[in-house]
């Protein structure tokens, strides 16, 4: 039986919410890492897989029909702070024998309700030979991950049917929400809203894969979302469900699903506002005040529109193993821009992120003149026509593969370079 300690690192608590974050850091130079709360919503086909990062802290909602090993190797996970399975459900539970026997886990929560299949039977025998793993009943309480608190919610009472007894989190990072609830579905929902535990949010993962019997007009007026993302894959479901996209439409929403865009990362910021990436287009958004609703949306429409409509092509490049050891060799690993067009760039407010979301900020007044080429390097030095330094202290792209993403100053994808 998996002991249950609380250890101080990553803060549990039954009581009060934790303190509000602090706003975000006054844009500089060279920020290390952006200040915001990271969730991405992993391409794992029919299945939940949700990665939480906050403050250099890691959690993993459920884990997919398969283990996402690659794409956590790729965003630099090395380990999870906290492990959840929200129901016991194959497509939910299915890879997380996987992620214990392959990364540290601290801590594990699931719902305490079990099952008969094979898929339950292996994570629960996994569980049992990893006594370093801290196991966590599903009961109210607050959990700090970094700057960030996720709040776990009441179940409902009684035996019930596994979906609606999946686990309900709300996600926070100052004045930004998310919710999370695998599959739950009306019934779930319906005795959560009836008890006004259903917060206003900006983002919300659609119940049950986005499926018709996975919401309510009344669980809709409470979240209010302005982003919904649809964890989905091919399926004989029926998931999405044309009523549950038609709610959502009508709610306003923004809707991402990972069967069209693959993996999609949701940034929130402590003021409220948030930025979607997913394939190659990032729209960004802020609090809606009274009679502009459906801001948001339209900011994501214009940047789309601006980018097709924009003669300057760039070309990225990263060259990532540095001769000899990567650490001590900081600047023999760096990233090239090229300017494919017939302008000169103005680079001011552009910022540069690897998947693990180490970011580097061009300055006011950075240019990159119709084909020439510019070399970022990870250490430091003194900034010349040709080169620009990080100034980081250890290395950032990562040897075994990564991605590189340039934003302008609007926060729209101008290039993308896979390895």
């Amino acid at each position: 039986m998996l002991r249950l300690l609380f250890l101080a690192a990553l803060q549990v608590e039954a009581g009060p919410a934790l303190a509000q974050s602090p706003p975000p850091p006054s844009a500089d130079s060279r920020p290390d890492e952006p200040s915001g709360l990271v969730l991405t919503f992993l391409d794992v086909g029919q299945g939940d897989a949700v990665l939480i990062q906050a403050g250099g802290r890691t959690a993993l909602v459920d884990a997919g029909p398969s283990a996402p090993l690659d794409e956590l190797r790729r965003r630099g996970i090395t380990s999870v702070d906290l492990l959840v399975a929200t129901h016991p459900h194959q497509d939910h539970i299915g890879g997380m024998d996987d992620v214990l026997a392959a990364l540290p886990v601290r801590f594990y929560m699931d719902n305490g309700r079990t099952h008969t299949t094979a898929t339950y039977l292996r994570l629960v025998n996994r569980l049992e030979a990893s006594p370093d793993v801290t196991y966590l009943e599903a009961t109210p309480r607050r959990i700090a991950l970094g700057e960030a608190e996720i709040e776990v919610l009441p179940l409902p009472p009684g035996p019930g049917e596994h979906n609606d007894r999946s686990i309900g989190l709300v996600v926070r990072f100052g004045d930004f929400e998310a919710f999370l609830s695998g599959d739950s579905e009306k019934g779930e929902l319906t005795w959560w809203t009836d008890r006004g535990a259903i917060p206003d949010v900006e983002l919300l993962k659609a119940p049950h894969h986005g499926g018709d019997n996975g919401v309510t007009d009344a669980f809709l007026g409470a979240a209010r979302p302005e982003v919904v993302v649809m964890s989905v894959g091919p399926n004989s479901y029926g998931h999405p469900g044309t009523g549950a996209l038609a709610a959502y439409a009508a709610a306003g929403a923004r809707v991402e699903r990972t069967d069209r865009a693959g993996s999609v990362t949701v940034v929130g910021r402590a003021d409220g506002s948030w930025a979607v990436e997913m394939g190659a287009t990032i729209a960004t958004g802020r609090p809606a005040t009274a009679g502009d609703a459906g801001e948001n949306q339209r900011t994501a429409g214009a940047g789309t529109d601006a980018i097709a409509s924009n003669p300057a092509s760039v070309d990225l490049h990263v060259v990532a193993d540095a001769p000899g050891n990567d650490h001590h060799n900081l600047n023999g690993e760096y990233a090239v821009l090229r300017n494919d067009g017939s302008a000169a760039l103005d680079l001011s407010g552009w910022v540069l992120c690897d998947l693990a979301r180490h970011c580097y900020r061009f300055q006011r007044g950075a240019r990159l003149d119709a084909g020439a080429s510019l070399s970022l390097h990870t250490g430091s030095g003194r900034d010349d026509e040709g080169r620009l330094y990080w100034g980081r202290r250890q290395a950032v792209w990562n040897n075994s593969g990564d991605t590189a993403v340039l934003t302008d100053a609007e926060g729209r994808v101008r290039a993308r370079h896979v390895y």
